[in-house]
């Protein structure tokens, strides 16, 4: 069962922030889970459409111009990370990447910025992992750069999964805990893909999703998850 760090390692850290993401790398975890809004003229890694709850800033994350990117600060002190720098520091490790897609203006402004910077970067595309709840950005994204992996963001326990899973190609879906039991889990399986599901940190979860055969999970702790799972495989 992998391990995504969820918003990087953001038990410890503030979400999303570069302290959080920059303490990610290929030791106690396979993948690093993030969130990403279009700005005027950028791409962040930010969970929330407003800065108000983590930041007590009223401003919209897409209204923010350059000048509120230079300007603004996270609770690490530092500026809110964009796309350059996300890809520029996962370049050198091996984990996978599972970018969120939030909200974005332009589907092609995105695939273009992320192929160029994967370009720039050496960044191996094979560990991009794209996702969303708004399928409507995967379905554009998969017509245009159909070698990418895809997820599908889910909230919901459907009556019948299989109707949405065929409209494009997809790699995997990923699941929110609250609502995930072991038959839509194995309806998933059966359609070959991936069951990913969201957050999870305590032990007796992880341990019932290592058992219902889930693939991966996403936690806010990825290491202390790293380890239980670890203890489950010896046992």
């Amino acid at each position: 069962m992998l391990i995504f760090a969820h918003r990087g390692e953001s038990a410890l850290h503030p979400e999303n922030s570069k302290v959080a993401l920059s303490h990610c790398n290929d030791e106690g975890m396979d993948g690093l889970e993030i969130d990403l809004f279009e700005t005027e003229s950028d791409f962040v890694v930010f969970h929330d459409r407003w800065l108000t709850r983590l930041l007590n800033i009223d401003k919209k994350v897409s209204d923010l111009t350059e000048y509120d990117l230079d300007a603004i600060k996270g609770n690490d002190g530092e500026s809110i990370p964009n796309l350059a720098w996300l890809i520029e520091y996962c370049a050198p490790y091996k984990f996978t990447l599972n970018i969120e897609i939030k909200g974005l203006k332009s589907v092609t402004r995105f695939e273009q910025a992320l192929m160029s910077l994967c370009e720039k970067f050496s960044f191996d595309r094979r560990r991009l992992l794209i996702s969303s709840f708004n399928h409507r950005y995967l379905q554009t994204i998969s017509k245009h750069l159909p070698d990418l992996k895809l997820g599908l963001l889910l909230a919901i326990n459907p009556i019948d999964i299989s109707t949405l899973l065929n409209d494009f190609p997809i790699y995997s879906v990923h699941l929110d805990m609250d609502c995930i039991d072991e038959s839509i889990i194995n309806d998933i399986h059966e359609q070959n893909k991936k069951v990913f599901v969201f957050t999870v940190d305590h032990a007796d979860e992880i341990s019932w999703l290592f058992r219902a055969g889930v693939d991966g999970i996403f936690a806010n702790h990825p290491r202390q998850a790293h380890n239980i799972v670890n203890q489950l495989k010896l046992g």
